[in-house]
């Protein structure tokens, strides 16, 4: 027949049983909300990946329309130095006309004007756009940058929720096993008195 001790320490003993397996089923609780966090982070980063996605693509067709509107300028400084060559010789022609001329003159000179300005606005445009694709540029390595991030950030939700996973299976087991133990222990105590 077992003493007073004996009962204590074997009562003591199956109350922090039962504490370590209550223990054991909070951590594995805290790890399934731990998991579904995981989850949560690993889809908003999905969500992030697509969408820079889609300003990389809006980013690179920028690109593009700047390429093309830059060929578009170059046409235009061609036919702007065209112009200008006409006035140029419109006015050589009105000198060599003499007073016969007339008005010649005046129209020779605002081809060469006209020229001038539509030179200086297409420069004007061509430095707008070198800004803007440069900004493009600066922008798409930024983009890349962050998805970068956002792939590292997935990676990491992934392995947080593989962690979560395994702590919360090794606790529900270890539950498990105190739930079978606990209910051995405290019948083995009731039969020894």
């Amino acid at each position: 027949m077992p003493n007073i001790n004996e009962n204590s320490v074997i009562n003591i003993s199956s109350e922090n049983l039962k504490r370590l397996s209550e223990e054991i089923k909070f951590i594995s609780e805290n790890s399934s909300q731990v998991n579904t966090l995981s989850e949560r982070a690993r889809d908003s980063a999905d969500q992030g990946e697509r969408a820079l996605s889609d300003v990389r693509s809006t980013l690179e067709s920028f690109v593009e329309s700047s390429a093309k509107i830059n060929a578009f300028l170059e046409e235009i400084n061609l036919l702007t130095q065209q112009v200008h060559i006409l006035g140029v010789n419109a006015a050589i022609e009105a000198a060599s006309a003499g007073k016969h001329s007339g008005g010649f003159s005046i129209i020779a000179e605002e081809m060469r004007r006209i020229a001038a300005k539509v030179k200086e606005t297409s420069a004007n445009i061509y430095a707008v756009l070198e800004s803007s694709g440069t900004l493009a540029s600066n922008t798409v390595n930024a983009i890349q940058a962050a998805g970068e991030t956002l792939e590292l950030l997935e990676v990491s939700a992934n392995l947080s929720i593989e962690l979560s996973r395994s702590i919360s299976d090794m606790a529900k087991i270890r539950h498990d096993d105190l739930k079978t133990y606990l209910p051995a222990t405290v019948t083995e105590n009731n039969d020894d008195m």
